[in-house]
């Protein structure tokens, strides 16, 4: 289990509370359990602390209190108590709500969870509740916002999405001084890049730009396109990869394909994405294919990603988790030609939370790579949230091969995935950005191209296995 308040938001929250400080957890209630008793033994007396709510909107807010949490049964009186939204619908909000009515800042009750303001400003939950699927439906309620705070204009629905389903809720406390961690997390970049790349610049951008245009698939084994699968947890930025490499070419910011971090996968149709040059009008000769993302309570079919590999199932097929993919589902593709099956898998990985992956998700990845391992399908990982790591690549993305950081991530994934180091590649998608940036376009280019170069090899030992077949057959 991990820390889910990254860095940036720690910052955020030290700059409000006016001091240099850092955070230690102190309750968590996807680690320790969503109950009241619980909050209580492990938060009274400690000092201030920051509660930090993560709901199923993909919205980040809570409160700070400055004054130690108690049991009493009465109100808390903190002339620094504020509420705050570090995030909403899934983009970076920040906003700090401070105290008006001081001497009910919180709400020290016994049989209550972390509870804020007078009038119960934000009553998070009371007694213990259990968690429903990958959520935690708390007992309390936010129609009471503003009565202790000041919400600057906002309202409930505005602050927090006016929802208390909530995947995890921690609280902090707060200690004064540096993080003793912060040196190792927002390390001085390294004075050489652990691994060689492209200058970061417009000239190559463009240059990137152009070698995917122009890539054409291995020309013996006349296939209109190398076809690229993505696989990857929900919320690892699988539709997200496929939407900022459309973005690229578009020349703007694109939503095609639905992303955003939610209960269930967003996809639930299979896709074999074009992509269109709007400078040349011609679309490239790379297919990026999405299927369903992985969760711990649905386990995907290994036989129906098999199909997918082996080019069975056709483009936009819905799926049916209580009904797999078979020989006998209508649009079955039964002798596939070469065009139409995968010729390279491209994982995605949030690099971020590869420590706390849950072994559900990573004995499907094992099941899915035995199955392309037995088609010697080469495999790469598209490492994604990167800034949540390094707060250096955060500010650019230029830093990524200079972070140490990010090569212990890398280093990790390898191990985990079972995967030549050279085949993680750390990318950085488009998801809070409004505009493009040539060192993110470049990040994401250099992968796609290492890909294709990939799926060219493939593409050229099923052409030599061909012909290999046929001598044979000639001979016979």
């Amino acid at each position: 289990m991990t820390e889910l308040l990254d860095r940036i938001y720690r910052d955020q929250l030290a700059t409000w509370i006016g001091k240099t400080c850092h955070f230690r957890l102190l309750y968590k209630i996807s680690r320790d359990g969503c109950s009241a008793t619980t909050f209580h033994q492990q938060c009274n007396g400690q000092g201030p602390t920051v509660t930090v709510l993560y709901n199923t909107n993909n919205t980040i807010y809570g409160g700070y209190l400055s004054q130690s949490w108690n049991s009493s049964g009465g109100y808390i009186n903190d002339p620094n108590a504020f509420l705050f939204r570090l995030q909403y619908n899934g983009s970076s909000n920040p906003l700090k709500c401070p105290v008006t009515n001081a001497t009910s800042a919180g709400y020290g009750g016994g049989n209550y969870g972390p509870t804020f303001g007078g009038g119960h400003d934000i009553h998070t939950f009371s007694g213990t509740i259990t968690k429903s699927g990958n959520y935690f439906p708390l007992n309390g309620y936010l129609h009471a916002v503003g009565n202790s705070y000041n919400l600057n204009g906002q309202n409930a629905n505005t602050m927090f999405n006016n929802s208390l389903q909530v995947t995890d809720l921690e609280v902090f406390l707060v200690k004064d001084g540096p993080d003793p961690n912060k040196a190792t997390m927002d390390s001085e970049l390294l004075d050489n890049p652990w691994r060689k790349f492209p200058d970061f610049d417009v000239k190559t951008m463009q240059q990137l730009k152009e070698s995917v245009v122009e890539y054409e698939p291995e020309s013996e084994a006349n296939v209109t396109a190398a076809n690229i699968l993505l696989i990857g947890q929900i919320g690892a930025g699988k539709s997200s990869f496929f939407n900022s490499v459309n973005s690229i070419f578009r020349g703007k910011i694109t939503s095609k394909a639905r992303s955003g971090s939610f209960e269930h996968s967003l996809t639930t149709v299979f896709r074999k994405y074009t992509i269109k040059d709007q400078n040349s009008g011609h679309n490239l000769k790379i297919r990026l294919c999405d299927t369903r993302g992985l969760e711990e309570d649905f386990t995907i079919d290994a036989q129906e990603i098999a199909y997918i590999l082996d080019g069975n199932v056709p483009d936009r097929y819905q799926f049916n988790p209580s009904a797999p993919f078979t020989t006998e589902t209508f649009g079955f593709i039964r002798n596939p030609r070469l065009g139409d099956k995968i010729h390279c898998v491209a994982f995605v990985v949030d690099g971020s939370t590869i420590d706390v992956m849950p072994e559900k998700i990573l004995k499907q990845l094992k099941e899915l790579q035995g199955r392309m391992n037995q088609r010697n399908i080469p495999q790469v990982v598209y490492l994604t949230k990167l800034d949540k790591v390094c707060a250096k690549v955060n500010e650019d993305a230029s830093n990524m091969f200079y972070s140490q950081a990010v090569r212990d991530t890398v280093d990790k994934v390898a191990d985990v995935m079972g995967l030549p180091r050279g085949y993680i590649m750390p990318i950085k998608n488009y998801e809070s950005e409004t505009s493009l940036e040539p060192n993110i376009d470049i990040l994401i280019l250099k992968a796609l191209k290492q890909t294709a170069d990939f799926a060219d090899d493939y593409l050229e030992e099923q052409v030599d296995k061909m012909a290999a077949e046929g001598r044979r057959e000639e001979k016979d």
